[in-house]
């Protein structure tokens, strides 16, 4: 069973493209219905909780949260994430039926409505194995991910070397690939850290100086929808859900203490 689709290519910079796939609209419709059953199977195995992209009640600033008073980010990104998800990778855990809707060449793609969530359970094996290498070499570091921007936050500055070897480790031998060019490390003391595109310090959580300037280009530029949704991302606002009484509403969270 194979989905209708077109490919729209999207310039990323350097000469490259992104490439989304569009299926058609019943198509659409289609693999949205699995999408419940897609986040209750990722429910039911994200043992780790590390993961904050394409969640209910998660998102980029719970995440920066949970770097708050660390003195060193490492950040690592890796390359074409969703074209490295095979069928392999899933093929214990997705029914036969499920991964033919929604695998075009054996990989996922960009832009298929249930690739976000089946990105997440495909890593979560992963996700898995770093906070399990973090706590047997005894490294004092809190580990998040969203989507393939892995990120870590420790005091001790001589572990990030070993974070980096350990990460290429456990996801090179699963088929996903580091992009080098990306990994960052930044240190408390030059002033605030960005993390998934929101500044914190020990103070708190910020809007960066590029959403600052990306809010000045559509005031000039007259873009209301943009001004509106940049002043929304401006406020680092934490899921509704963080402020609800009651063990359900409080979000887990699993750094290598």
């Amino acid at each position: 069973m194979t989905i209708s689709f077109r490919i729209v290519r999207i310039p990323k910079g350097r000469g490259k493209f992104r490439e989304i796939y569009i299926a058609s609209e019943s198509d659409r419709i289609e693999l949205r219905r699995l999408l419940p059953e897609l986040h209750e199977i990722h429910e039911r195995r994200n043992d780790a909780g590390v993961g904050y992209a394409f969640q209910k009640n998660r998102n980029c600033a719970l995440m920066a949260l949970q770097h708050i008073g660390r003195c060193y980010t490492l950040s690592m990104d890796l390359e074409n994430f969703f074209e490295s998800v095979t069928t392999r990778h899933v093929e214990d855990v997705l029914a036969i039926n499920v991964i033919d809707w929604c695998f075009i060449d054996g990989r996922l793609r960009q832009g298929l409505p249930t690739s976000p969530v089946i990105s997440n359970i495909a890593f979560l094996p992963f996700d898995r194995a770093i906070v399990s290498a973090l706590k047997r070499l005894k490294i004092d570091a809190v580990y998040t991910r969203y989507a393939d921007d892995l990120v870590f936050s420790y005091d001790d500055y001589s572990v990030g070397g070993k974070i980096q070897t350990l990460v290429r480790q456990v996801v090179e031998g699963g088929g996903f690939k580091v992009n080098e060019r990306k990994t960052k490390i930044q240190s408390a003391q030059n002033g605030r850290i960005v993390v998934g595109g929101i500044a914190l310090d020990n103070s708190g959580l910020y809007a960066t100086r590029r959403t600052k300037k990306k809010i000045r280009a559509a005031l000039h530029q007259e873009n209301h929808s943009s001004v509106s949704g940049l002043n929304e991302w401006a406020k680092c606002k934490l899921p509704n859900a963080i402020f609800k009484t009651g063990a359900d509403a409080t979000p887990s969270h699993m750094g290598a203490k």
